[in-house]
């Protein structure tokens, strides 16, 4: 009789350890799906530069262009300081507005220049930036 009970406390131990085990195994498995740091924000309407390509690292400058159906209000910044070394850009103006934003590598829109010329993101190289302007035409 003895020899009877001990099969089914064998079989039950061996089930529980299966499913201890198996619990194990699927705990790692929930901390892998945790997401990972979000990308930066750049609320909707506003103009950015980023730190990194693709609008990622760290938001340099943020300022909302005001965009309205007929228009918008960026304003022109003569004297970023200091001076900024951005990667990529977002930007909210319409390409129907006919308009670019011109970013000077030096104050006051002095020195070599380079554009954000269409709506959306858009890849810089890392030049240095010390003024910007809207430019429509």
């Amino acid at each position: 009789m003895r020899h009877s009970l001990s099969r089914p406390a064998a079989a039950l131990s061996a089930a529980l350890s299966l499913t201890l085990g198996l619990a194990a195994l699927a705990a790692p498995a929930s901390h892998a799906a945790t997401p990972g740091p979000s990308k930066p924000r750049c609320p909707k309407g506003h103009f950015c530069l980023f730190e990194g390509p693709h609008q990622t690292g760290r938001v340099l400058l943020d300022e909302d262009a005001h965009v309205t159906r007929t228009g918008f209000r960026l304003r022109e910044l003569d004297d970023i300081e200091p001076p900024i070394h951005p990667k990529s850009a977002r930007n909210p103006l319409p390409d129907a507005f006919g308009c670019i934003v011109r970013l000077n590598d030096r104050q006051h829109f002095a020195g070599d220049e380079q554009e954000v010329d269409h709506y959306g993101d858009a890849e810089l190289d890392g030049r240095r930036v010390g003024s910007l302007t809207p430019d429509c035409g």
